[in-house]
């Protein structure tokens, strides 16, 4: 009998089955059953949690308030601490204090304003939120921007000191306002610059986008929507806004400020449920002697039971879905149930299947039952051995596939310098001699084993072989550094690992220097995990170029001709060790590249 044939007398048992009036009376059973066991009790349990939820309702609304508002309040806390360390930072520094005891900063001939315009020109970059920062020196009536240097009238924002006073104590004053009296919207941190204890030389101000802060917040961006969430800062005495991540209340702040003194009855905290601008509101608050703020959070209730009517919408379509599941599964079961046993006997017991068994004269029916899974279950394990081992061997060909295709780069390039070498020493054979030496140790470490898993400290050899090559190619200029305890040298790590990390970082970062550089090797072993840092002091990498480069390492192809040595270290890491192993690349303060190489013991 044809597969389809079998199919089709499936299906005139099953509309036989359908048909027999007692198929259908235990279906019916069934399905009462199911319905009881499933429906009722989430219906009851349903009813149960609508009145707990009435009853409750308001102190979890003001617990969910108030924890929105904490977070909030920390956030602009760790901000605000930020920006005043930074504003600090800037008005003790060596430039600062130079420029603010001198004559005017045009005098300097140290290069400290192009110092002092490249830092601030680097905070922008590095800080979304923040808009500008601007240093005043008042003795000069000079501004150091950056953009450059201006004289206090020339420049297009001064208003942004209008707060400055020399008799300033060291603390920080904050404003709200709009630059130029347009937009955007800003939070001006001015601090002054104190020498000696007098505060009368200047200050700083850092001016924060308020939208953009919003967004670092997570508060989102100016909705001005309706019924959305507030986060709203005002001053102590709730007479200036700080912040807030509506837009209207921006633009029109004297309504809100007014409607929300009312509330000002408060000292250190509030949360309950009061009527703002003709609508319930849950209103939390907070208040923050450290800087005098005030901070806010107000939610709508009707927001709430919005989302109370939706989860009940949900709740009564969930019903629906289980009575139709209910019914599917009481079909199912009777048919199960009712087809009779012996029918699945006859098939299951088929010479075919029972080969290998045996033989009895009379077997009972659960007995056939049993063997044959198990004999179904026997042919599934070996079935399984086999895959693995073939697995296992793809595996291990991938890897010395990936392992093996280094070599013709590391060679190419080499011999490069190999070649270069011969040209400019001009039949100096002991150098070009000494090249060709060193690079056949190179290879005959290279190819020689085939293993793909070496100690570390036969690794470290291969790499001070390559680095006796980059020495001469470079003349000295590129220097190693190896800081890895001795109990790590005999750790196993994948062969050819630490050689094309090196040669990355010098082809990619320190030949852009003419005056060379440094690399460092430092190992740290924690129980059976180990990393191993490869950091270089050169000219590094945008921020945009480490997002491509951390983007092709996840690829499986190793192609193209940028960092293939990179991503052919990842992958065979990933192969031996697991998925969780293998490089991480970031960028190095003041400069240059630090990839580590994550991997365990074996």
């Amino acid at each position: 009998m044809t597969g389809k044939s079998k199919g089709l007398a499936r299906v005139r048992q099953i509309i036989g089955c359908m048909k027999d009036y007692r198929f259908s009376s235990i279906m019916v059973k069934y399905f009462l059953l199911l319905t009881i066991c499933l429906v009722l009790p989430m219906l009851a349990s349903n009813l149960w949690y609508q009145s707990r939820l009435e009853r409750n309702m308001q102190e979890e609304l003001l617990a969910q308030n108030e924890g929105s508002l904490m977070v909030a309040r920390n956030n602009m806390e760790a901000v605000l601490k930020s920006m005043k360390n930074l504003a600090y930072n800037l008005s003790v520094r060596k430039e600062v204090t130079y420029f603010a005891t001198v004559g005017s900063i045009y005098a300097d001939a140290s290069n400290n304003l192009d110092n002092m315009n490249s830092m601030l020109d680097m905070l922008l970059s590095t800080n979304e939120y923040i808009e500008s920062v601007a240093i005043y020196f008042s003795r000069t009536g000079e501004i150091i921007s950056d953009e450059g240097a201006y004289q206090y009238t020339e420049y297009d924002d001064n208003a942004c000191f209008d707060l400055y006073r020399k008799d300033m104590h060291a603390k920080v004053v904050y404003e709200s306002r709009k630059k130029e009296n347009k937009y955007p919207y800003l939070l001006t941190i001015l601090y002054p610059i104190r020498i000696n204890g007098k505060g009368d030389y200047g200050a700083v101000a850092i001016d924060i986008d308020v939208e953009e802060l919003g967004e670092f917040m997570g508060s989102g961006q100016y909705r001005n929507k309706e019924k959305s969430p507030m986060l709203m800062i005002y001053d102590g005495e709730m007479e200036q806004l700080i912040y807030s991540d509506e837009y209207r209340f921006l633009i029109d702040e004297a309504p809100a400020g007014e409607e929300l003194k009312k509330l000002l009855g408060w000292e250190q905290s509030i949360s309950g449920i009061y009527n703002l601008w003709d609508e319930e509101y849950v209103v939390s608050g907070i208040y923050s002697p450290q800087e005098d703020f005030r901070y806010l959070y107000l939610n709508s209730v009707e927001s709430f039971e919005n989302q109370k009517q939706a989860a009940t919408y949900i709740f009564r379509w969930v019903v629906v879905l289980i009575l139709v599941v209910c019914l599917v599964l009481a079909a199912l079961l009777t048919f199960w149930i009712y087809r009779p046993i012996q029918q699945t006997v006859k098939v299951l017991e088929n010479s075919e299947m029972l080969v290998e068994w045996d033989k009895k004269e009379r077997v009972d029916e659960m007995e056939a039952i049993q063997r044959s899974i198990l004999s179904a279950k026997e042919e599934k394990e070996d079935l399984d051995r086999q895959i693995k081992e073939r697995v296992l061997s793809l595996h291990n060909a991938q890897i010395c596939a990936l392992q093996t295709q280094i070599n013709p780069h590391f060679l190419f390039n080499s011999l490069t310098g190999i070649g270069n070498a011969a040209a400019l020493l001009l039949g100096k054979d002991n150098v070009v001699t000494d090249m060709v030496f060193t690079l056949g140790k190179l290879m005959r470490i290279s190819l020689s084993s085939k293993r793909y898993l070496v100690p570390l400290s036969e690794e470290l050899e291969h790499v001070k072989l390559y680095m006796k090559i980059m020495d001469f190619r470079y003349r000295g200029k590129i220097h190693m550094h190896v800081e890895i305890p001795e109990e790590m040298m005999q750790v196993q790590i994948a062969k050819l690992t630490l050689q094309p990390l090196i040669e990355n970082s010098i082809e990619h970062g320190l030949t852009r220097r003419h005056e060379g550089g440094n690399v460092w090797i430092e190992g740290v072993k924690q129980g059976d995990q180990i990393a191993l840092h490869i950091t270089d002091d050169g000219e590094g990498m945008g921020q945009k170029e480490l997002y491509k480069l951390r983007e092709r390492l996840m690829e499986d192809a190793v192609g193209g001709s940028q960092h293939i040595g990179l991503r052919n270290v990842n992958q065979r890491l990933k192969l031996i060790f697991g998925d969780e192993y293998g490089l991480e690349v970031n960028r190095k303060e003041g400069g240059g590249v630090c990839v580590t190489v994550h991997f365990r013991t074996l």
